[in-house]
């Protein structure tokens, strides 16, 4: 059985077991039952120092900001710097999702995923919004849609094809894993391995506090200058939806811009017990070893950290380090 297949069945059985469990509470005190001395003896004079202040707080994200879809395209309509793990860009599945769990499979970091609930936008609206920007950019939107919604389209495989392909993985990979139930269709995982992680210039370590200090997912997608990403969302939405990426730019921690040849593969999978499809989704980097440097690691880990090297001291090469804030200042 597929490795992650296998992961995400056990997940998903603990999460019933946990379901199913019955919530027990005790009684406890309240304002009644708890000895309180109500009356003159109360100093009510230090109410008066108080300011109240009203703060409307909506109720989720504005859509201009961030779209939720059916066809599960994740893109916000601006990229947001401030909260970057170094030079690396979001995942835009994070404006949507939010991390459920983290486990640690082999080298593979898996990040299950839940919807954050907020109202779905119409295709009419993405067409208006994307239409401004270029026809070319909702062309390949559209393509893109087609490709997630059309389940007469859907290659149906075992598990066996899937664990085929698993076997034969080598280098930098990621993996996205979202299933399609009632025409709605929800990301439940993105993992990484940690050649990926090389690659992007992080470690382990890094990444963990990261994703659960900001309940972000780091990227690694150049942008291509435009704070709206237009021509660089046109090529993956039409890339996405072909399958077929080619030649492409990279950005790791420490903000280089380097090529690599991605290839992506897909494969469905029908669950006859809820008769809903999943989808897994591989991204394959073929890229130069230069850009696999342990060093670099390092020394971003001690930039993301914040620490300063006090004294090398050389008879036991041993490093003593200050820690100073967490993150790094952009």
């Amino acid at each position: 059985m597929s490795h992650f297949l296998t992961v995400q069945k056990t997940i998903n059985q603990e999460k019933t077991v946990e379901l199913s469990k019955q919530i027990q509470k005790k009684k406890r005190k309240n304002q009644y039952t708890v000895e309180f001395k109500f009356g003159s003896n109360i100093d009510v004079s230090k109410l008066k120092e108080i300011i109240v202040i009203n703060q409307n707080i909506p109720h989720c994200i504005p859509q201009n900001i961030v779209f939720r879809l059916n066809s599960n395209i994740q893109f916000p309509v601006t990229v947001e710097s401030q909260y970057q793990l170094g030079f690396l860009n979001i995942d835009p599945h994070s404006y949507n999702y939010k991390v459920a769990r983290y486990d640690k499979y082999n080298s593979y970091h898996i990040f299950n995923l839940e919807p954050i609930h907020r109202p779905f936008t119409s295709f009419e609206t993405i067409k208006d919004v994307l239409m401004k920007e270029g026809e070319q950019l909702f062309e390949g939107f559209e393509q893109f849609h087609t490709k997630n919604t059309d389940i007469t389209k859907y290659e149906i495989v075992n598990e066996a094809k899937l664990l085929e392909f698993e076997h034969n993985i080598k280098g930098p990979v990621t993996l996205y894993i979202q299933k399609n139930k009632n025409g709605i269709i929800t990301t439940t995982a993105r993992v990484m391995n940690d050649a990926y992680l090389q690659m992007i210039g992080i470690d382990e370590e890094m990444l963990n506090d990261y994703v659960f200090q900001t309940g972000m997912l780091p990227q690694s997608l150049a942008g291509d200058g435009n704070i709206r990403w237009s021509q660089t969302l046109a090529q993956i939405f039409k890339s996405n939806a072909s399958q077929s990426f080619g030649q492409l730019m990279l950005v790791n921690y420490q903000g280089q811009k380097f090529p690599v040849h991605l290839k992506s593969q897909n494969f469905y999978l029908f669950n006859q017990d809820d008769h809903s499809y999943t989808e897994y989704i591989y991204y394959s980097y073929d890229v130069d070893s230069k850009w696999m440097n342990k060093r670099y690691i390092e020394e971003n880990s001690l930039d993301y950290f914040n620490k300063k090297t006090l004294n090398n001291n050389e008879d036991t090469d041993q490093l003593e380090y200050q820690k100073r804030c967490r993150f790094r200042k952009l």
